[in-house]
């Protein structure tokens, strides 16, 4: 290090250094968390649950109601509705007018398919017609005549009957009742609505509607229970956590590192140390910002992690300053080679988590490597000169630590090893989705109770995307992929034309001549004049233009992100309807499969990182040491730190999620620092001859843990099993390098 100009202008570059990270932290004020599950999600199946987002019904807000009897809860679902509308925060759903009977017929041509011309041939006999028009002749006579006489007059043969069944079938197989424009409970007693988001599109606008709806539910009476589900609430639910993990996360953060700085420490000048966080972190964030264009709140939350990481350059530069109280160019020459290693090591760490396919690992590796980067500049060039200063005289307490006998090192080692491969083999690994998202207690139990009534329909079927490079393309493809039931509701225009074409050649002269004198006949029986079927012969002969938007009743077409499009089918979760989806082309999505496909992709993820992890740092040690044995005593803390960790997995019962994978090579880059570091140490001749104490491993590896640990008090899941398996994984290695590899080194030792 040139440490001449650094000396002579300590103080300033200080102040340039603490001027930069206030500029930094003021224009990540600017920046708004990103906390999309695509980030969260590997590349094997990130298209598939992408998709499964678009599904129709996945931006809609289910407003649930549930009351003691049916009657109860139909007209409290009414009444929520009526003031979700009056109060503009949903969109109104689409209301069958009186004529929307009539819509439907006319609508037909450009929907009769080959299966309706075979339909309607069979209804073209004298048996048929002479008995719906004593249908016609009856419903004349009923109450209802007056709105059913539009219909009768246009349509005497009943053909809405095939348009009808159309939209049926588009929920074929549901097993839910669709009543009143409400999915009904087998008991009745639990209603949802199905409503259009209306309010503004950010995290104020949907806590604002939240607080809202609760109002609005509470006002429902005592003896009914209103709650709204849908992709808004779990957007309200997880940055409500997240932000809440934030602030209580990195208050503790910065506690326990005081607690460690008032321990080990106690010099003011090595308050430079405390105040890393507060440097390093804003600029490592909009680093990671510009690289990606946004940022995960996830990997700001990651930040009080590389905080305790980041302390350990400048912990082994103080305390060896100290030891010998050398100066900052003979302390930087003499550890230079063991920070770089240890800088060198944790940055391929987090290079194989960047090769994982999932972005957020990415976002975590950037933002990391960024902190560590900062954190060595000034541990080598801005921090040592504050560290001569004679100004303050408190030591830091001076201790030794005994390692294991060599029969018990070897006796713990071994039991260790089983402990972790039967954890390993044991550890409940999810794959569910659902897991990555944090919700809380009131969340959970609102679900069960939306589960209790509409799971079952949710696990019995699945959705089949066909996807297009336009709309057009989309519904044809759609077409060509037989047995959809949304192509007899939404024909491309190709099939429109042809439809059309069919139902003109059907009712050709000698048909429409047959027709009529049937339907005249019967006329003359039951008394009603043959004149009032006009608008039904216009129509066999001028079919009216295709005006009726069924996107207004389901909309089953999703633009997606790339510009494509894709058409929605919702079909029974089936072999026979995945086989058939799967020779069209289409993309099948179930739940149940979609958990086994996350569940597997996320054990390939995790071989591939811990895999590039070790390859990566044993090629790396290797080159430092260049003696194999010695590297590979480098290994001891990372091997028993996992078994460790996976061990007490097993052992209480931790749900282990896909973000464990973050943990896996953090665990392989600090268990190998410990280790380089405490080879270096005995290679240069013993403890005696250490550059440091041994208090300087263990503030190190405590601020570490005071960083990673207190993830575990995280609320939100992925920051929760980061924290609890980094904790496991940290005392592991701690533990393992203090004690256990000791007992070899000193044999290495005396041999030589």
């Amino acid at each position: 290090m040139n440490g001449s100009f650094f000396i002579r202008h300590k103080t300033g570059c200080l102040c340039a250094v603490l001027a930069c990270a206030a500029v930094c932290g003021a224009l990540l004020t600017r920046v708004r968390p990103d906390e999309t599950i695509h980030a969260m999600i590997p590349a094997a199946v990130r298209e598939k649950v992408e998709l499964f987002e678009h599904s129709p019904l996945n931006k809609k807000i289910f407003a649930v109601v549930s009351a003691p009897s049916a009657e109860e809860a139909e007209t409290a679902a009414q009444t929520l509705r009526e003031n979700l509308e009056e109060e503009h925060l949903v969109r109104a759903p689409f209301a069958p007018g009186p004529d929307f009977a009539l819509e439907l017929f006319y609508a037909l041509p450009p929907r009769f398919t080959e299966q309706d011309a075979r339909a309607a041939e069979q209804i073209l006999s004298p048996e048929y017609v002479s008995q719906k028009m004593r249908e016609n002749y009856e419903n004349l006579l009923s109450m209802e005549g007056l709105l059913l006489k539009p219909l009768i007059s246009a349509d005497p043969l009943g053909l809405t009957g095939m348009m009808t069944r159309k939209l049926a079938a588009l929920g074929t197989g549901t097993g839910v009742d669709f009543k009143g424009g409400f999915l009904i409970s087998p008991d009745g007693k639990t209603l949802i609505g199905l409503y259009d988001y209306a309010g503004e599109d950010s995290f104020r606008g949907a806590v604002e509607f939240s607080a809202r709806f609760t109002r609005l539910a509470g006002a429902l009476g005592e003896n009914v229970r209103a709650f709204y589900l849908g992709g808004l609430r779990y957007t309200v639910e997880n940055i409500s956590v997240i932000r809440a993990d934030l602030w209580r996360v990195t208050a503790l953060a910065l506690a326990a590192l005081a607690a460690v700085f008032f321990i080990f420490l106690r010099r003011k000048s090595a308050l430079l140390i405390y105040l890393l966080p507060i440097i390093i972190l804003p600029p490592a964030a909009l680093a990671t910002y510009a690289v990606f264009g946004g940022i995960s709140g996830i990997t700001l939350g990651f930040g009080s992690v590389v905080a305790g990481l980041s302390a350990d350059y400048s912990i082994y530069l103080f305390f060896a300053m100290q030891k010998g109280r050398q100066s900052p160019q003979e302390a930087v020459k003499r550890l230079k080679k063991h920070l770089l290693c240890n800088f060198m090591t944790s940055s391929l760490c987090f290079a194989a988590l960047f090769c994982s396919s999932v972005e957020l690992f990415k976002q975590i590796a950037v933002f990391s490597v960024t902190g560590l980067l900062l954190a060595l500049l000034l541990a080598l060039y801005i921090f040592p000169p504050f560290w001569t200063d004679a100004d303050d005289t408190a030591s830091a307490p001076a201790f030794t630590v005994r390692a294991l006998p060599k029969k018990w090192a070897v006796g713990i080692a071994c039991a260790t090893l089983i402990f972790g491969a039967w954890g390993a083999a044991h550890t409940n690994f999810s794959g569910d989705v659902e897991d990555l998202n944090s919700t809380s207690a009131e969340f959970k139990a609102q679900k069960a109770v939306f589960d209790a009534a509409f799971a079952r329909a949710s696990a019995d079927n699945a959705l089949v995307f066909v996807k297009g490079s336009s709309l057009e393309n989309a519904l044809e493809n759609n077409e060509a992929a037989a047995g959809f039931a949304v192509s007899g509701v939404l024909p491309s225009a190709h099939a429109k034309r042809e439809n059309t074409a069919r139902w003109n050649d059907f009712w050709n002269a000698p048909r429409t001549q047959y027709a009529r004198l049937l339907i005249e006949e019967e006329s003359a029986k039951t008394g009603l004049n043959p004149a009032a079927f006009a608008p039904f012969w216009n129509q066999l002969k001028n079919p009216a233009e295709d005006a009726f938007d069924f996107t207004q009743l389901y909309n089953p077409v999703a633009k997606l992100k790339d510009g494509a499009f894709a058409v929605v089918n919702m079909v029974p979760n089936t072999p026979e309807n995945e086989a058939a989806a799967n020779r069209a082309g289409a993309v099948f999505v179930s739940g149940a499969g979609l958990k086994k496909e996350l569940l597997a992709s996320v054990r390939g993820e995790a071989v591939r990182i811990v895999f590039l992890s070790l390859l990566f740092n044993l090629a790396a040690v290797f080159l430092v040491l260049k003696n194999l044995r010695e590297t590979l005593f480098c290994f001891v803390p990372v091997v028993l730190a996992g078994c460790f960790t996976f061990g007490c997995f097993w052992a209480f019962g931790v749900k282990v999620n896909l973000f464990v994978l973050v943990f896996l090579p953090l665990l392989t880059g600090l268990g190998i620092d410990y280790g380089i570091f405490q080879v270096m140490k005995f290679r240069s001749g013993g403890r005696e001859h250490a550059v440091y104490p041994p208090a300087a491993l263990w503030t190190a590896g405590l601020s570490t843990l005071a960083g990673f640990g207190v993830l575990a008090l995280a609320k939100h899941g992925v920051l929760f099993i980061m924290g609890l398996s980094s904790f496991l994984g940290i005392c592991g290695a701690m533990l393992a390098a203090q004690f256990i590899l000791p007992a070899f080194l000193e044999d290495k030792t005396c041999a030589r």
